[in-house]
């Protein structure tokens, strides 16, 4: 049988009239001629003009023809055998995917679906029915059987859960679970066909395989729904909640929005606009633990799952930072690393740290998870590290890791040993001060693009240009190397380079008062944690699943998986934690959507393969000739006929 993978081109053929317009507007035009004297000419009556006519039929087909199979070889037409759906015997069976996806708990689908399949089962009768429930994967399922009984018991346990659906699993489950000797076949969906849900890629039906759809009444187009939460500290215990709500519906909805953070719960009348998303702020006074509870929620409409959302609230989960120390390390590399961590770790504003610090002999470092940490910290260690070390710190980096080195007892072979592996190309050209222990020297210069520019003063006011510097390395940076600080002297104090994902900053001091008095300064707690904040990774801290995902992996620093105390159970909204991590289980915004995918549509691509509202096309059947290749023949042919045969009526004209 004949078939089109482009059906809608051929509308096209409705522009076959334009070349039977043309030729009826195509009039001949009289010829002037000019005479000397009209004189003895006589006025004559001239003719009526009798009706159009056609004139060059030929030439006419032709240019019809033209259209015609420009039109049919955009539709691609192919030649599909007939299948031979000849019954080998009377068996009948009948199979019917039921949708428990979060959508489905719109306020009567279920109830409507459970009744379009009694009524289908009404009509199958001598029809072998089953039938499975699904949502992300499957969640029960009925043999065939001739009474039906167990379609019965299943239809009644089908209730719709809070996980996204995904029907391409159970479709090729359901495709599987017919007898190849059945001599009829038919496939039953009920669902509310939601788009997100039918994103289908690899699944079609067999030939002998008919299809029926079961839609349910569509989404409501009143819902609301709350679908993030942030909470920051603000100091003083105060917590501040951010509340985020979307109406999807085309008019204004009236809502009452209630957060609920420990034993404190707050509730407002908010507005919300359509088709938009409003943000709303609370301020809670912070509980004594560091994490808190919350829940927030907007008065209940047709569809309950999305009107509430768990988080947590509190301080964040503290990044990760490594220290990593020579093997025997001196009183200086100590000192450095006391200072490092009192600023990474200090109490701001009643606001805890953000950042967990832990130190690691450079020996140690090949053992260690670096998958762990977000920030490591060379302290004068660059130089003890080997080769294979130094090559897991930059997959380390280029995976969204950033390291901060100090130079110390050798910083010639510090230097050294990272740009041969090209961690920066800097240069180092001996020491400044090293040789006069009286001599101050100091910072001059901070670039104006750098995100310190925003915490510091001028330099004449600022702390960070008041301490006085020791020593320091003479740096020559490479041409992929940023200078964030210069020395009075106009030398590189800090250089920064982006390696794919991460940071590399390399300091000319050290953070020992041998080098400098910049650990005892005012500017050394906020330049650091400045430089160190700017690098966390905007998904660090709570960790958010939605229901029916699996749980993340967390490990430790020696490499071992962090897992729950107690069993997690992923398919419900709601609160946990893994060690020490909180996590927020919610529901899949995607599952609000009102979008939906036509049935029509989603036929087509499943007995056709055509590709509609969306969905990725499936090649036609091997067994299937395509036609258009001889048509587009056909149209070069009838072409070059229309040229020839329109040069010879203008010769005639």
């Amino acid at each position: 049988m004949l078939s089109f993978t482009y059906p809608f081109f051929l509308w096209g053929l409705l522009a076959l009239g334009a070349p039977l317009l043309l030729h009826l507007l195509n009039r001949k035009r009289s010829r002037r001629l000019v005479f000397p004297s009209i004189r003895f000419l006589q006025i004559s009556q001239l003719p009526r003009e009798g009706r159009k006519r056609l004139r060059d039929w030929i030439l006419l087909l032709c240019r019809m023809l033209i259209f015609a199979c420009l039109v049919i070889t955009l539709a691609r037409p192919h030649w599909q055998p007939k299948p031979d759906i000849t019954p080998r015997n009377s068996l009948k069976q009948a199979f019917f995917l039921l949708d428990a996806s979060a959508s489905m708990q719109n306020a009567g689908s279920l109830e409507q679906g459970k009744q379009r399949v009694k009524d289908a089962l009404d009509e199958l009768s001598g029809w072998q029915s089953g039938g499975t429930v699904y949502a992300m994967k499957t969640l029960g399922t009925a043999p065939f059987q001739n009474d039906a009984n167990a379609l019965r018991q299943l239809l009644n346990d089908w209730q719709p859960g809070f996980t996204i659906g995904n029907p391409e699993n159970a479709l090729a489950a359901a495709i599987s679970a017919f007898s190849a000797e059945a001599g009829s076949k038919k496939l039953y969906i009920v669902s509310d066909f939601q788009r997100s849900d039918w994103n289908l890629k690899e699944i079609r039906l067999p030939q002998d395989i008919s299809l029926e759809f079961l839609p349910v009444n569509p989404p409501t187009v009143d819902n609301c729904s709350v679908f993030e939460v942030t909470g920051m500290a603000l100091g003083n215990h105060q917590q501040r909640i951010l509340v985020n709500c979307r109406n999807y519906s085309a008019v204004p909805q009236q809502r009452l929005l209630t957060v609920r953070l420990g034993n404190e719960t707050q509730t407002r009348e908010i507005t919300l606009p359509p088709a938009q998303t409003q943000r709303s702020a609370f301020v809670f006074q912070a509980a004594e633990e560091q994490d808190s509870q919350g829940t927030a929620s907007l008065s209940k409409d047709s569809f309950t799952p999305d009107d509430r959302i768990f988080f947590w609230a509190g301080n964040p989960q503290p990044v990760n930072v490594l220290i990593v120390l020579p093997d025997e390390p001196s009183e200086n590399s100590e000192t450095a690393a006391f200072f490092t961590q009192k600023a990474l770790e200090a109490e701001q504003e009643g606001i805890p740290g953000l950042f967990q610090v832990q130190r690691l002999g450079a020996g140690a470092l090949f053992a260690a998870d670096l998958d762990s940490c977000q920030l490591i910290f060379l302290l004068g260690a660059a130089e003890r590290l080997g080769s294979s070390d130094l090559l897991r710190l930059k997959e380390f980096m280029l995976g969204g890791g950033s390291i901060f080195h100090c130079p110390g007892s050798a910083p010639n072979l510090s230097w050294r040993a990272l740009q041969e592996q090209d961690f920066c190309a800097t240069t180092f050209n001996g020491m400044v001060g090293e040789t006069s222990r009286h001599s101050a020297l100091g910072l001059g210069w901070l670039a104006p693009d750098s995100p310190l520019q925003s915490i510091f003063p001028p330099e004449s006011s600022s702390d960070l240009f008041l301490f006085n510097i020791r020593k320091h390395a003479r740096l020559q940076p490479g041409p992929q190397e940023k200078v964030l600080l210069r020395t009075l002297a106009e030398l590189p104090a800090l250089l920064e380079r982006e390696h794919g994902k991460g940071h590399f900053y390399s300091f000319a001091f050290a953070f020992d008062l041998s080098w400098s008095d910049f650990p005892l300064s005012q500017s050394f707690l906020p330049l650091l944690r400045e430089l160190c904040a700017a690098l966390i990774p905007s998904d660090h801290g709570r960790k958010k699943i939605t229901c029916g995902e699996p749980l993340p992996k967390i490990t430790r620093l020696d490499g071992s998986e962090i897992l729950p105390e107690q069993p997690i159970d992923i398919a419900q909204p709601g609160l946990a934690r893994i060690g020490e991590f909180p996590l927020e289980i919610n529901l899949n915004p995607a599952e609000s959507s009102p979008e939906s995918v036509k049935p029509g549509d989603l036929q087509r691509l499943l007995q056709s393969g055509t590709a509609t509202a969306g969905v990725q096309a499936l090649p036609p059947s091997t067994s299937s000739r395509p036609l258009w290749k001889l048509l587009a023949l056909a149209l070069a042919a009838f072409i070059l006929t229309e040229a020839l045969l329109s040069r010879q009526a203008d010769r005639k004209g």
